[in-house]
């Protein structure tokens, strides 16, 4: 055997190593799916519960964000919530002043962005897993075609087709719950910032 076809039959074999990993990981990016669909149906459940009758500048209009007492902060959605709650903590501690103010709303909105990498991750790699999927039991049919081996063939075939499916489901759902959660994202961003205005305002005031 030439050098050449110890090349391609190491290659070969190396495909079908391939293949389990490749099958285990398309299971994991399934449950990886399955996962951010059911995270981002609730958080829409939560964020109609939340916003249901709520006006931020009404709320603005109710007093000074960092003098609100627990009954008025409740009121807010969670992501404002969270951003008023460590403002007052901070302003006790008078660490607002000199770039506090712009750390922490720059830690708020890095900890929202920090939800869409995993969908945005599984965009890509979902569809390429799902190809790797593909191509790999195609050899394995090619060669069982060859072989006059029309069972063993169809068989490979139908796991091919089926891996590309699994691969596209999975990057779709998971396209869907990116572009759900960066409206969401950039909404809690902006309101976030227009919030922190307000504070800003009203150190400068002291």
């Amino acid at each position: 055997m030439n050098l050449l076809g110890i090349l391609e039959n190491g290659l070969f074999a190396l495909g079908q190593v391939l293949r389990f990993p490749i099958m285990a990981l398309l299971w994991v990016c399934v449950g990886f799916a399955l996962y951010f669909a059911a995270g981002a149906l609730l958080e829409a459940v939560a964020r109609l519960r939340e916003y249901r009758g709520f006006d931020l500048d009404r709320w603005l209009a109710g007093g000074p964000v960092l003098s609100a007492d627990a009954a008025r902060v409740g009121k807010l959605p969670q992501a404002l919530r969270r951003l008023v709650t460590d403002a007052q903590a901070q302003h006790t501690t008078h660490a607002l002043p000199d770039g506090g103010l712009e750390h922490l709303v720059a830690q708020h909105d890095e900890s929202l962005r920090h939800l869409l990498n995993g969908p945005r991750a599984l965009v890509k790699i979902g569809p390429s897993l799902g190809l790797l999927g593909t191509l790999i039991p195609m050899g394995s049919s090619l060669a069982a075609m060859a072989g006059g081996n029309l069972e063993a063939m169809a068989g490979q075939m139908v796991v091919a087709f089926t891996s590309t499916i699994i691969g596209l489901a999975t990057g779709t759902v998971a396209y869907g719950v990116s572009a759900a959660r960066q409206s969401w994202t950039n909404s809690a961003i902006r309101e976030q910032r227009y919030l922190a205005e307000r504070i800003a305002v009203e150190l400068s005031r002291n």
